[in-house]
Parts: structure tokens; C-alpha cells; sequence
């Protein structure tokens, strides 16, 4: 704690991590209030699917895009411009409720205008970010960051929900727009950095995305980072389809949803404890080393998943799995941000990040799903574990040769 609180004596990166904080409060209230309100308003399964869909979807299509235009503008102003749109689009839906029921199609486009602004706001960050860092300090401060993440995200959802018991839904979605609307206003207060400009005439958007293709196809070490990323996104994706089913099938919690609760509890907690541990094993051994751990720890918390057989084992096993995953994310976050140009900053995480996110992810729960259903969701576990030590074992040899 008090090295985060050394690392936010700096007023530009304090000012930009209050906004970040506002920005991602602003995010637990569209993601949990979009969905009551679109439910209430149409009583349908298929326009929630939609929604979270729509989620999903811009990151996976214009992650590159993204990325590209983060790499060749002022990424603090497209940050900026980043959070302006979010903070209009969630206004729109409490400002459409004055006049009357909300068009559920109203919903949907305002959710899809904030997710990709979203993307291109993470874009803008991940270049913002080594900047704003004091010398010397990148993986303490990614971690501080990712805390902050882990904290709001394991906070946030349950006081919006608190508050949807009391309040009006589109009460709780304008409080997510003026959270929104307060991040801008820290940003701007915070003097961010631009990014550094490259000399010589700009050459076209796709131009640009196909030469971070190229650099990232040529440099195998950072290829390694994104490899590792996928594999814990395909972990994490079996995990979160499969805890309530593993739950109330392998532990006997049954269908109440308070086990599978304490389960993702378990999980954030574990991510948690690698903010902490991360840094500080860094320093004495580099970001390579501790990924590849980290990738061993997110296996062996997989594996005691699926042998788990009592509530008080799933939930140490799952600590374990949090903290592994954190673990490779953060490290391979910075080993790759050490390792990329600051002009392809932008691009190289957004690759990773789409393939992380927008490939594995999902991938992880289809699989999941898959398993699950022909042997069981404690199998699905154990094969998200051997998938993260073979994906291990394969980088780790590509690296040596």
C-alpha cells in the first residue's frame, strides 16, 4: 500500500488513476444495469443475448483499427474523446426514460457506442501508460492499475446491484454517465503525455496496421506474451461458464448461486494477491521468468479445481487459478510494453488484447461448455489446466531455439 501511495504522489499519474477508477465505476454500472433494464423493458432472453454480444463484438472487430489510430494520434485526446462518448451514450438511456419505456434498440446502440469506445480508450492507455510511469517503475505501476481494476470490478457490480433494489434502473445508468463524465474531467486535469511522433509523412491506417502485423510476426519473445495471454483468457473462459454448473453439480452447493459467488470471490482475491507478488518478483528476476511460473500456478489452481471435491478446496484451488492468471497477465503486460516500440505500443496490445479477449475468451467458454456437458464441469477445469502447461512447454521451447 504505501508504494501505491508513492506511485500517486505524482499528480498527472494520480489524477489519471482517480479517472481511471471513475471510468471502470462507470463500467460496472452499464454492465450490470443495461441488461435489468433491457430484460424489464422487453421480457426477453434474446434481446439480453443481444446485449452481451454487443459487448464483445467491438474489441474483436476493431481491436487492430484501435490500435492504429491510438499509435499514429494524441493518445490522451483520443482518450479524452474516448470517454466523451461513453459518458453520451450511457446518458442517452436516462434522458429516453424521461419521455417514456426505453426502446430496447436504444439500449443496444447505446452499449455498443460504449464498448468501442472502450476499445479505443484501452488502445490510447496502453501507450498512455509507460509514459505516465516514473523511471524504473512500469511493472509497479501496471500493478497498481490492475489492482484497481480487480478491486472495482469485484465492488462495483454488487453496489450497483444494492442499488438497483433501491432506485429506479436509468437512475443507476446516469450515475454510471456522470462517473463517466467525472473521468473526462480528471484526464483533462491530468496534462497526460501525447505520443511520441514518428518523423516523415503518415502512411495510411491499414499501412500502419499491417507494419505492427509485421514487427510483431518478427519479434518471437513478444509473440510468446500474446501466446500465454491466450491460454489464461482460455482458462479464465472455462472458469467463469463453468463455476455455477461445478458448483451445484461437483460440490453439492446446489442452484442458489451463493457457492459459485464465493468461488469468483476466491478467483479476484487471488488476482488481487498477484498485484502484490508480481512486482516485486520482477525486480529480482525479470518479467519472462514470472510469467512462465505464473503460468505453472495457473495450472496447478486448474487441476485442484477438478479434483476438488469439498467447498473449502475449490475455494483455495481458485485462489490459486486467480493468482496465476493475474500473475502471466501482468507480467506479459509489461514484458511486452518493455519490449514494443512506444510507436507500436497501441498496436501490439491491441493485438494481444483482441486475441486474449476476443479469441480465447470465448473460446474457453465454448470448450468449457463442451466438456462440461460430455464428462462434466470439473473435466472442463482439469483440461483448461493442461491446455495452460502445454501452451507453457510449446513457448517456452519456441523461446530456447
Amino acid at each position: 500500500m504505501s508504494d501505491a501511495l508513492r506511485l500517486l504522489r505524482d499528480r498527472a499519474l494520480r489524477r489519471y488513476w482517480y479517472g481511471r477508477v471513475l471510468s471502470l465505476a462507470a463500467a460496472s454500472a452499464a454492465l450490470v444495469a443495461t441488461p435489468v433494464l433491457l430484460y424489464q423493458q422487453t421480457g426477453s432472453p434474446l434481446w439480453v443475448s443481444a446485449l452481451v454480444a454487443v459487448q464483445g463484438l467491438p474489441y474483436l472487430i476493431l481491436g487492430p483499427v484501435a490500435g492504429a489510430v491510438a499509435d499514429r494520434c494524441d493518445r490522451a485526446a483520443l482518450l479524452r474523446a474516448a470517454e466523451l462518448a461513453t459518458a453520451l451514450a450511457l446518458a442517452a438511456i436516462p434522458a429516453a426514460a424521461l419521455f417514456g419505456p426505453v426502446p430496447p434498440l436504444l439500449v443496444v446502440a447505446a452499449v455498443a457506442v460504449a464498448r468501442t469506445a472502450f476499445v479505443f480508450a484501452d488502445a490510447a492507455n496502453f501507450g498512455l501508460v509507460p509514459a505516465l510511469a516514473p523511471p524504473g517503475r512500469l511493472a509497479e505501476t501496471t500493478a497498481l492499475l490492475f489492482a484497481t481494476s480487480t478491486v472495482v470490478e469485484m465492488v462495483g457490480p454488487s453496489l450497483v446491484g444494492a442499488a438497483l433494489a433501491l432506485l429506479p434502473v436509468p437512475y443507476a445508468i446516469a450515475a454510471g454517465a456522470a462517473a463517466s463524465a467525472l473521468a473526462l474531467a480528471c484526464y483533462a486535469a491530468a496534462g497526460l503525455p501525447g505520443a511520441e511522433r514518428a518523423e516523415g509523412p503518415s502512411s495510411g491506417l491499414y499501412r500502419d496496421i499491417a507494419d505492427g502485423a509485421r514487427w510483431l510476426l518478427a519479434h518471437r519473445p513478444v509473440r510468446s506474451t500474446i501466446a500465454l495471454g491466450v491460454a489464461v483468457a482460455v482458462s479464465q473462459g472455462v472458469f467463469v461458464s463453468q463455476a455455477v454448473p461445478w458448483a451445484a453439480e461437483r460440490l453439492g452447493a446446489g442452484g442458489d448461486g451463493s457457492v459459485a459467488g464465493l468461488l469468483f470471490t476466491a478467483w479476484a482475491v487471488g488476482g488481487l494477491a498477484a498485484t502484490a507478488a508480481v512486482p516485486a518478483l520482477a525486480r529480482r528476476t525479470g518479467q519472462r521468468p514470472v510469467a512462465f511460473g505464473a503460468m505453472w500456478i495457473a495450472a496447478a489452481g486448474a487441476v485442484g479445481c477438478a479434483f476438488a471435491v469439498g467447498v473449502p478446496a475449490a475455494v483455495a484451488a481458485s485462489v490459486v487459478w486467480g493468482l496465476g492468471y493475474l500473475a502471466v497477465v501482468l507480467a506479459a503486460v509489461v514484458w511486452r510494453q518493455l519490449s514494443t516500440p512506444d510507436r507500436l505500443r497501441s498496436r501490439v496490445n491491441t493485438a494481444a488484447r483482441m486475441a486474449a479477449y476476443g479469441v480465447g475468451y470465448p473460446l474457453g467458454g465454448v470448450l468449457g461448455g463442451w466438456a462440461a456437458t460430455a464428462a462434466g464441469p470439473h473435466v472442463a477445469m482439469g483440461g483448461a489446466g493442461a491446455v495452460v502447461a502445454g501452451v507453457a512447454v510449446v513457448s517456452l521451447s519456441g523461446l530456447r531455439r
